[in-house]
């Protein structure tokens, strides 16, 4: 018990390696004493496989989920809460490795059990809903992930009281679904309804306060509010740095978060020297193969490509890569993402049959993984539309404009940014169709730039 201690403390302090020493002697005792067929001993092996998934790798936390499993399902039954408790932990590994379907299958075992043996109105049943309704968020199913999150938010609030940290972090998680949705008033409203939770109940440096800190932050962002945004960012990480320290994988999130700012304001000197902070403490503390590594990589491409130095953004694009095909697998959405930017850096190169070559991974990506009605494929389809814009093949490009916007209409509404960015994009290619037409007619055709605009697949920004 006190090695599961000493390693709980150095898990939060993102020191993974001494977490994992101290798991593992733990471990020794309980296969010895207990022998490895004990309750006890499954949750080490769970306790051992939550690491594994928080290093990125998928596999050996697999490996020991299943092991607490056969435990559990062994020892305890198929319909014991503690059963329950693995299943959520083998759904949120499926989940990090973006295999939606196998983590819905889990958390719904986990689900029956709840509701069979603790009841609908228990705290354990709502943090279920709540799971379920994260993957729901992840496939782009908004209206289902809302669905599942009120009712975690319904037996919170009425068991747990409206004051809660449990309680806010439905706040948070509601949020985040309307960020989503490009909702940014309604995302605000709840995001400062689990600020005054947090601020209330665990106070001003307080961890958890720091995330919803950070939450808002992107929200301001996303509403070109820089000012506001860089000061909720400055407030997460003084939290950060004051709790965890400078070297510490929240600290690091914040400079990811500080950095997107800064590159959104065109201040890229800054940018960099942010996401170079948090690349340093990824790498230190993460290593170099860690899925968050890889998307500081991806983030200080966007950068460069926003410089105009485009070698330096393949440079970084390909490491993300790397790490994301080796770690993640060649169908996962955060891979399709990395190759989303390769193309975007490609079209920017006007090196147009690259670009498409890289638009068409991630689109076989996104309709196998996610679908054809997810925002992601949709963000695909704008992008290639995009391409054919520029090499003035306007059919093709129309096309695929049609196939983004009836997705956006569909899945997230005619006021969502993304769906304006469409009709702007379809608009503007038929304007400069005509003027192009006109300026043949007229012997005068004048070159001009591209006029359409991509879509951010993902925000690569914790």
């Amino acid at each position: 018990t006190t090695y599961h201690n000493v390693a709980g403390v150095y898990e939060d302090m993102g020191n993974y390696g001494k977490v994992l020493k101290y798991y593992e002697k733990a471990l020794a005792i309980r296969e010895s004493v207990l022998g490895t067929e004990h309750p006890d001993t499954a949750t080490t092996y769970n306790n051992i496989a939550g690491v594994y998934c928080a290093k990125g790798d998928y596999d050996k936390s697999l490996k020991y989920c299943e092991k607490a499993l056969a435990i559990s399902e062994s020892v305890l039954g198929t319909e014991h809460p503690d059963t329950a408790t693995t299943y959520h932990n083998i759904a949120g590994i499926y989940r990090a490795k973006g295999d939606y379907d196998k983590a819905l299958k889990y958390c719904k075992k986990a689900l029956a059990i709840s509701e069979s043996v603790l009841g609908t109105e228990h705290p354990d049943t709502a943090t279920t809903y709540n799971n379920i309704a994260g993957i729901y968020d992840a496939k782009g199913d908004y209206d289902e992930a809302l669905k599942y999150y009120e009712k975690a938010l319904a037996i919170r609030e009425s068991v747990l009281g409206t004051e809660h940290p449990n309680t806010a972090t439905t706040y948070n998680n509601i949020a985040d679904v309307y960020e989503d949705m490009g909702n940014y008033g309604k995302a605000l409203k709840y995001y400062e309804k689990a600020l005054t939770i947090h601020e209330s109940v665990l106070g001003t440096e307080h961890p958890n306060t720091a995330i919803t800190y950070n939450n808002i932050a992107c929200v301001y962002r996303a509403k070109s509010d820089y000012d506001k945004a860089l000061k909720y960012c400055e407030k997460a990480l003084a939290i950060s740095e004051s709790v965890f320290g400078t070297e510490h994988p929240d600290t690091a999130t914040t400079y990811n978060n500080i950095a997107g700012v800064y590159r959104a304001k065109g201040d890229y000197d800054k940018a960099l020297k942010y996401y170079e902070k948090a690349l340093a403490i990824s790498e230190s503390v993460l290593g170099t193969e860690h899925p968050d590594t890889a998307i500081t990589y991806n983030n200080i491409a966007d950068v460069y490509q926003d410089m105009g130095d485009y070698d330096k953004a393949l440079k970084y694009c390909e490491k993300a890569l790397v790490i994301s095909e080796s770690v993640l697998g060649t169908e996962h959405p955060d891979t399709a993402t990395i190759y989303n930017n390769i193309a975007d850096v490609y079209q920017d190169m006007g090196d147009y049959d690259e670009a498409l070559k890289y638009y068409e991974k991630a689109l076989a990506i996104s309709e196998s993984v996610l679908g054809t009605e997810h925002p992601d494929t949709a963000a695909t389809y704008n992008n290639i539309a995009g391409v054919y814009c520029a090499k003035g093949d306007y059919n093709e490009a129309l096309k695929y404009y049609e196939k983004a916007l009836a997705v956006c209409e569909s899945v997230l509404g005619t006021e969502y940014p993304n769906t304006a960015t469409i009709y702007n994009n379809i608009a503007t290619m038929c304007a400069y169709a005509k003027a192009l037409k006109y300026a043949h007619k007229r012997g005068r055709e004048k070159e001009q730039d591209n006029p359409t605009n991509t879509v951010d697949v993902a925000n690569v920004n914790q």
